[in-house]
């Protein structure tokens, strides 16, 4: 999909926008129900963390956020993507053994030397069959798609057969055609597991915007070094280990914090569905908290109150999207939005392995529950 030079530059970060158009990812067919659960139009970004958004854009540099675990940092690529309609994002998970080329490509050796001998020397496959792109790969490709065309072409090849294989149907994943140049969101999970060159080797790749395939005879793929196509890169980390000086000082940095009470308000009201018996539930308010039906205040209340336990020294402590998905179960087993804690205890009860993520929690969880006056649920005890 083609940004035109009128499009949005600037992140808002909150709100449904017209102007955003469909919300699109690898795979799956594009999306105009804004109130589709998980839609980038419930998104919503504290004032901190959009101003690092802009000045990342600005800057045309990458955005390192950290912050706990169900903070929003990889929903935020979504947003950015559907908000300045750039197409699907392309992610990039880290893992302990993850290697710089992988964000570029991945070239299956074993599998050509295995086609090799089973065709022998006269049929050979084109080494192209065997390649796959990263994210990394996949945005500079994008950038110029006339000088790629075979590669971006094979890239939709090996990928649509890939999820065919693994059980998804044709034609939900036939790739529109990339014409022309295109800029892409690339979302780099926990980068703090990656080996340690990947962080340096990544703005030196987005820096030049050109990467070489080594299996094929050093290919170079490239792009234009223009900042209107370099792509919006989003790292996260979740700060198992430091990452090194150089990187730091090349990226812009934002922490995620804990949302507060009335912030966590706003996002339930956006994210679990009204019509299904949610937040919402018609009540009216000044504020946010306000806003809530009685039973989702009284709710979110209990759910602040554990999260923020310090004296438990909590092994896991819940975060945003586990609040998400405890309201989201609430609001699907009809729990009474007009009721109180105990008027929908048994339902608490069935749904609290959505916060409850570690035995050594359970005490904790048993006493706050007993606090506000309701029973232990099945596996608390």
């Amino acid at each position: 999909m083609t940004r035109p030079d009128s499009a949005r530059t600037h992140f808002v970060g909150k709100g449904t926008l017209p102007e955003a158009g469909l919300w699109l990812r690898e795979g799956y067919a594009p999306v105009s129900d804004t109130a589709m659960p998980g839609h980038p139009a419930g998104y919503s970004a504290d004032e901190g963390l959009v101003e690092a958004v802009n000045t990342a854009l600005i800057l045309a540099k990458p955005l390192l956020l950290t912050g706990r675990p169900g903070t929003g940092k990889s929903e935020l690529a979504e947003r950015i993507s559907w908000e300045l309609a750039l197409g699907p994002v392309l992610r990039f998970e880290s893992q302990s053994l993850t290697e710089a080329q992988e964000l570029f490509y991945r070239f299956d050796l074993i599998a050509q030397m295995a086609d090799a001998q089973l065709r022998g020397d006269d049929a050979p496959r084109p080494p192209e069959h065997f390649l796959s792109f990263g994210a990394l790969g996949k945005a500079i490709l994008y950038a110029n798609p006339q000088a790629h065309a075979r590669l971006i072409e094979w890239d939709q090849h090996n990928t649509r057969q890939l999820r065919v294989d693994g059980g998804q149907t044709q034609d939900s994943l036939i790739a529109p055609p990339i014409n022309e140049a295109q800029r892409s969101v690339v979302l780099i999970d926990e980068i703090d597991k990656a080996a340690r060159d990947v962080p340096n080797d990544l703005l030196n790749g987005i820096e030049r915007m050109a990467f070489r395939i080594r299996e094929m005879r050093n290919h170079l793929v490239s792009a234009p070094n223009d900042d209107t196509l370099k792509p919006i890169v989003i790292i996260t980390s979740n700060s198992e280990r430091d990452l090194p000086d150089p990187f730091l000082r090349r990226c812009v940095y934002y922490n995620i914090p804990d949302p507060t009470q009335e912030k966590l308000a706003e996002i339930l009201r956006l994210r679990v569905p009204a019509s299904l018996g949610g937040p919402s539930g018609g009540a009216t308010g000044v504020n946010a908290i306000d806003q809530l039906a009685p039973f989702y205040q009284d709710l979110l209340s209990f759910f602040v109150e554990y999260r923020d336990e310090r004296a438990a020294h909590l092994a896991y402590r819940p975060g945003t999207s586990e609040l998400i998905d405890w309201a989201n179960a609430l609001a699907r087993y009809h729990a009474d939005p007009q009721g109180d804690l105990k008027a929908n205890a048994g339902l608490i009860g069935r749904t609290l392995g959505t916060i409850l993520k570690h035995q050594d929690d359970r005490q904790t969880l048993t006493s706050k529950l007993k606090r506000f006056g309701l029973a232990p649920g099945p596996g608390t005890t």
